[in-house]
């Protein structure tokens, strides 16, 4: 897993612009593990909108209401949602412990997220901080 860390460490700390090192740092994510779609998303006061993302198909949407589905359960709960296919982890702000992000991967399989899956996705959320800054 630290080599995975430190693969999204030089991924998101980069001069190049943010929507490819989000991109970038979607696919050390989704090939990690073999997901088979990784997102990242931008969490704004009304809307939360997808940043960079890779895997087998695109995300049907791009941007979406603060209280829509499992990522507005993370934005209101600050904490990991995880579902039969899919797992979103919030990504906090260092300071002010808000959700300013969301990392969300998602399986062909059911039931796919064991516990390590969750701690390695948590461990990645924080490695994808810079982003924000």
């Amino acid at each position: 897993m630290n080599d995975v860390v430190r693969a999204l460490g030089r991924a998101v700390d980069s001069e190049s612009p943010r929507e490819e090192r989000a991109r970038t740092a979607a696919e050390i994510v989704r090939s990690a593990r073999g997901y088979r779609w990784v997102g990242i998303y931008d969490v704004g006061d009304d809307e939360i909108v997808l940043i960079g993302h890779t895997g087998s198909t695109p995300p049907q949407h791009q941007r979406f209401g603060m209280a829509e589905g499992l990522s507005g359960e993370t934005v209101r709960t600050r904490a990991t949602v995880v579902s039969n296919r899919e797992t979103i982890v919030p990504i906090l702000g260092a300071e002010s412990g808000i959700v300013i992000g969301t990392l969300d991967a998602e399986s062909d399989r059911v039931e796919a997220f064991s516990q390590d899956d969750v701690a390695f996705l948590e461990e990645c959320a924080a490695a994808l901080r810079p982003l924000y800054d």
